[in-house]
């Protein structure tokens, strides 16, 4: 069954991008519309995924912030750890 759209979104973009979009419209057998509406929601859905939100009740949202607010305890085991030679580089 196919929704109702009833809303428009207009977007500028030079002639560049227009012809790639439409380019790849046509790659991918669907109007230019569809391609720029089918890529933009994708995007959405991954950036909205990587940003989860976290529903607290008042008091599970104090204790939440009252269990930031308090510093962190190094036992000796982390402290140990931390000492050694790691065997692995961080990629930047």
């Amino acid at each position: 069954m196919a929704s109702i759209k009833d809303t428009r979104l207009q977007i500028r973009v030079d002639p560049a991008k227009k012809s790639l979009l439409e380019r790849a419209a046509v790659a991918a057998h669907l109007s230019v519309s569809a391609f720029v509406m089918q890529a933009a929601a994708t995007r959405a859905e991954e950036v909205l995924a990587e940003r989860p939100s976290i529903r607290l009740s008042p008091d599970a949202a104090t204790a939440f912030s009252e269990a930031l607010a308090r510093p962190a305890a190094v036992n000796d085991r982390l402290a140990t750890a931390l000492r050694r030679e790691r065997k692995f580089s961080w990629l930047d």
